[in-house]
């Protein structure tokens, strides 16, 4: 993988020298399965970019030739809204040195606080993350903008141990906080320094990362996977080494700032820059290699982008696009023949089993919790859109019910809830983690005839 990085980073550099009116900013691979289609986003410069015609346009994978234009579209993002993660540094040098007479963090709050007032009105969706020797959620997607704001004014300075500054391992793990949907998404991170992790400078193993170090290479290639940019804003003159070349690899910007006014100024001009691109939609190569070259040709400029190919359960697709689909058929009619065989050994209890990590607990507590926590009843480590307690299962022993419920809406059975009685065989989805509940089927008393009544006369 890392030696068709490195081609593909030579062929962006040579065709870049000719792409000085033309961008790439996000290769969208989501309707790739169910449609066979790729949206590429792109924004153009000049005045003769407003007048647009797919005849104008050329689309090529560098392996596998011409691709066909199904669609192009301007300014696709105003009408459908675009997914935004706020990723702010909250490490203990954002509370050292004060520009302004303000501490940086301050700085940080007001920006993003301003940023926020913008697109409260919109069709935008934000989350917001921070991070320092951990990385943490502040406010996930779904979360009203005054709930943010409250959220944002809650963020403490870290004690000593929590002030390391693990930029790159939460660069790489924020994608995951995405929804898997399709449609422009893109991270801004704010940082004041560069990438100081745990295990590196003080030889202490992470509880979340252990001895694990992160190559920006593998950052981009998480970008590249996930059809996100990345745009960076730096606070002080100890800017990190390779920040500014993550960003413009995956496709967004980097920005040297650093008075309140000139962040703001950021966040809204990143705003309105991919507000302001245009969407083209072409049929899908059957790419036979983990990841190919995507280059848009207009009027004699052009721009090239890594496409990686993602798979059904994650990592890369080395298949071409109808083999995950047939895949995908046999499987649903796999579970459509098992939904209709009788289990040979029923559970003697309710349940609850994770499916990616096959962990299971018994539900023999009033109250399951079930977070990101350690604390937590059923622990999901590992994905950063999940609370510390993202929901509960409540046991009634004299109904005999088990009923589900969660601040934020999670999906059973497809369907988004908030509460629900649970039914042996619903299946829970929390932020794209899959947990199976499972009980005995109640016994049917023998006296269960219906009892007419019978009246007066």
């Amino acid at each position: 993988m890392k030696k068709i990085l490195i081609t593909g980073f030579t062929l962006l550099f040579v065709f870049n020298i000719w792409s000085q009116n033309i961008q790439i900013t996000q290769v969208d691979t989501n309707d790739l399965l169910f449609r066979g289609e790729i949206n590429i986003y792109f924004s153009l410069t000049g005045t003769e970019s407003r007048e647009l015609s797919v005849d104008d346009f050329t689309v090529i994978e560098k392996s596998e030739g011409e691709l066909d234009i199904v669609g192009l579209k301007n300014e696709p993002n105003r009408d459908a809204g675009i997914d935004f993660i706020l990723l702010i540094d909250n490490s203990g040098s954002m509370y050292e040195e004060r520009y302004e007479g303000s501490r940086r963090i301050n700085q940080a709050k007001l920006a993003l606080g301003s940023f926020l007032d913008q697109i409260d009105d919109s069709k935008d969706r934000v989350a917001v993350y921070s991070f320092n020797t951990r990385l943490q959620e502040v406010a996930p997607f779904g979360t009203g903008i005054p709930d943010i704001h409250r959220s944002l004014s809650a963020i403490e300075e870290p004690d000593t141990g929590m002030s390391y500054t693990e930029l790159y391992h939460s660069l790489k793990d924020i994608p995951k906080a995405f929804p898997k949907t399709s449609g422009r998404r893109a991270v801004i991170v704010l940082s004041d320094g560069e990438n100081y992790s745990l295990f590196e400078h003080a030889e202490i193993k992470h509880e979340d990362w252990g001895e694990s170090l992160v190559d920006p290479e593998e950052i981009v290639l998480s970008y590249y996977e996930a059809g996100i940019t990345l745009d960076g804003i730096n606070l002080s003159d100890q800017m990190d080494a390779n920040l500014a070349e993550i960003c413009r690899e995956s496709g967004g910007k980097f920005h040297d700032v650093r008075t309140t006014e000139a962040i703001s100024g950021v966040y809204s001009d990143i705003r309105e820059k991919i507000t302001n691109e245009y969407q083209i939609t072409v049929k899908a190569p059957p790419l036979q290699n983990p990841s190919g070259v995507i280059e848009l040709a207009y009027k004699g400029k052009q721009d090239s982008r890594i496409l990686v190919v993602p798979t059904l359960f994650g990592g890369v697709s080395r298949l071409p696009v109808i083999i995950p689909l047939i895949i995908l058929i046999i499987g649903l009619a796999g579970v459509g023949i098992l939904y209709y065989l009788p289990f040979e050994k029923p559970v003697k209890g309710a349940q609850i089993q994770a499916l990616d990590s096959n962990m299971t607990i018994a539900l023999n507590n009033e109250v399951t919790v079930i977070g990101a926590s350690r604390e937590a009843d059923f622990t999901m480590a590992g994905n950063p859109g999940i609370e510390a307690e993202h929901a509960t299962i409540v046991h009634d022993e004299n109904a005999a019910t088990f009923i589900l419920s969660s601040k934020r809406p999670v999906r059973v059975n497809n369907k988004k809830v908030r509460k629900r009685k649970l039914t042996p065989g619903d299946v829970i989805q929390i932020e794209g983690s899959t947990i199976i509940f499972d009980a005995p089927e109640p016994q049917k008393s023998k006296a269960g005839a219906k009892v007419q009544s019978t009246k007066a006369t």
